[in-house]
Parts: structure tokens; sequence; C-alpha cells
């Protein structure tokens, strides 16, 4: 299954997929800081991980591609 970043942001935060929803989460993430959405091994299952730590082991965290 590919589910996009904006799809998985919405996952994330347990909201529906709109252009709202995707906007409001999306800041949130951004107001954190430091931080992207990834996943492990399942698409459905967004996590948030330092970048500092996706980029340290690019072969467990896997980032979304925006749509």
């Amino acid at each position: 299954m590919i589910i996009c970043r904006e799809q998985a942001i919405c996952i994330f935060y347990c909201k529906e997929f709109t252009e709202e929803n995707v906007a409001i989460c999306s800041k949130k993430i951004e107001d954190i800081g430091d931080v992207d959405i990834c996943y492990l091994v399942d698409p459905t299952d967004p996590v948030l991980v330092l970048d500092i730590k996706v980029n340290t082991l690019p072969f467990k965290f896997h980032r979304y591609i925006s749509n």
C-alpha cells in the first residue's frame, strides 16, 4: 500500500485526510522541529523520529514521499 506523507501525517494524528487537517497537522510537526514522519515496516503505522536518527539509520526508518 502506498501512502503519501500527507496521509501519514493525518494517520499519525488520527484525523480525516483533508487539506485543512494536513495543514494543521503539518504545522504541529514543524513546530516540534528536528523531527520527521517516518515508518519502520508498515507505512500505515507512522512515527515521529528525530531527523538525525533517520539520517543515521536510513535502512531502519523510511521517509514518506510528499504528494
